[in-house]
């Protein structure tokens, strides 16, 4: 059968509208449809083949964030046996009684072991990059990280801001260094407002879930719970590419030492004393925010899964990236 002719149009606009979309993992098409407007909406000005690109940018960040499954697990220091090899860990409690294990992280504030409960929550599998920070930045106006001198730079003698001096630092695929929290926070919450998803930093008590697949008693977030530099962890080189390394068996990339990220919540030494068992938030206030996971360039024992380290809200760095995840605990498409 033969189309009408004055019916050509419209079927090619329909057909070139449909090819438009870009594909999404995760979200229908509608979906994606609303992300273009409001990406239309907040930067107008903006040449289309940039808002394509952020567009894109968005889908990409959305497709990989994993689900991670809600679940009841004991947070906090779980303890080892006493001269273990990091290189081939034995699978816990190595043949002993957990009354008998040493305390791993000899620091207070991991204990005592408490009982958590968390709802299911989506992550990214990798640190957010420069190649997409760099875009948030000139989008929104906030100088690029590296790009100017700070107070201390110039207290002790540089004149040229690390962006120049060392571009090799801040290749596109490499994980985006900050200059605090707020970078971190800032850099989540665009991506919810143009996803149109609940996206955020994770909270202390999700990042230590996912980095131990879901609560399992493993001391380094590798592929096999050992540490194999220059296979499965950086081996203190140079901060590599996000997705360098084989990812632990949940399947979330550098959780342990490539760089650190921040977390929503702030510190407090003695919060497990009193952490509530249902998806604790951290302190209501606070001093400092924490940090979790490690950089390439400190010791292993920072990088243990159970590790905390916590920082001044306004300080960074290149070793202090970003994590993002999605506070849902229901199917992404719609």
């Amino acid at each position: 059968m033969t189309r009408p002719l004055h019916l050509l149009p419209l079927a090619f606009l329909l057909a070139a509208c449909q090819a438009a979309v870009p594909p999404s993992q995760s979200l229908g098409r509608d979906q994606v449809l609303a992300i273009q407007q409001r990406i239309d909406q907040r930067y107008p000005e903006q040449p289309e083949d940039e808002r394509k690109a952020l567009l894109q940018q968005v889908l990409t960040a959305i497709d990989n964030m994993l689900f991670v499954e809600g679940g009841t697990f004991e947070m906090g220091d779980f303890g080892w046996i006493d001269g273990y090899d990091w290189t081939n860990m034995c699978e816990w409690p190595c043949g002993q009684p957990r009354e008998e294990l040493f305390k791993i992280t000899y620091k207070a504030d991991t204990i005592p072991l408490h009982k958590v409960r968390l709802d299911s929550f989506y992550l990214s599998k990798y640190h957010t990059t420069y190649g997409e920070n760099d875009r948030y930045r000139r989008l929104n106006g906030i100088p690029l990280y590296g790009s100017e001198l700070s107070e201390l730079q110039r207290k002790v003698g540089l004149l040229r801001p690390r962006r120049l001096s060392d571009p090799k630092a801040f290749l596109p695929d490499l994980p985006a260094g900050t200059n605090g929290w707020q970078d971190a926070k800032g850099y989540c919450l665009w991506l919810g407002e143009l996803s149109g998803l609940p996206v955020d930093l994770p909270t202390e008590a999700q990042y230590e879930y996912a980095a131990r697949s879901r609560g399992r008693y493993v001391v380094y977030a590798t592929d096999n719970g050992s540490i194999n530099e220059g296979r499965n962890i950086n081996d203190k080189s140079r901060i590599q590419p996000v997705g360098s390394f084989p990812p632990n068996p949940l399947g979330l990339y550098e959780m342990g030492a490539n760089v650190a990220s921040w977390v929503n919540d702030w510190y407090a030494a003695d919060y497990y004393e009193h952490s509530p068992v249902d998806n604790p938030q951290g302190p209501e206030t606070g001093t400092y925010k924490v940090i979790r996971g490690s950089d390439a360039y400190s010791s292993r024992d920072l990088a243990m899964t159970t590790w905390r380290h916590h920082s001044d809200p306004n300080e960074g760095g290149s070793t202090t990236s970003i994590r993002c995840a999605i506070q849902q605990s229901t199917p992404l498409r719609q």
